[in-house]
């Protein structure tokens, strides 16, 4: 140790790069917080409202993730009273993946209770006649 001084400079400015990244890195996770809950309240919204809209207009279908799509797809099979879909869907990037994800976990859940308590889901449309 020849020169104490320029080792405790060095220490310093180390501590301060430090934290500096410390600060960096706690922001992106704070920031990719806030994007994944906007996004999935966004894909959450539009998985229920498209459920609602197709089971009001008489179309019990699913969803399923396999393969990239540039559209909507029937795959030819049911499950139940439920046709399989493919839904567009591009793995890459990460956000387009999570988007669909969430809206495809969403409206599966929404058409699948909507199914079993068709009584709550009636619209002016398809209500029954007294």
């Amino acid at each position: 140790m020849k020169n104490p001084a320029a080792l405790k400079i060095l220490s310093a400015v180390l501590i301060i790069a430090l934290l500096t990244s410390l600060g960096f890195l706690a922001h992106a996770i704070w920031t990719n917080f806030w994007w994944e809950q906007e996004v999935y309240g966004l894909a959450g919204y539009q998985g229920a409202t498209r459920a609602r809209h197709d089971f009001q207009s008489g179309r019990l279908r699913l969803f399923v993730i396999a393969g990239e799509r540039n559209d909507d797809r029937f795959s030819g099979t049911n499950e139940g009273p439920f046709e399989i879909w493919f839904p567009q869907y591009y793995p890459k990037p990460f956000p387009m993946r999570y988007s669909v994800e969430q809206m495809v976990h969403i409206y599966n859940e929404k058409m699948r209770y909507m199914h079993d308590h068709p009584d709550k889901f009636l619209s002016t449309t398809n209500s029954p006649k007294t």
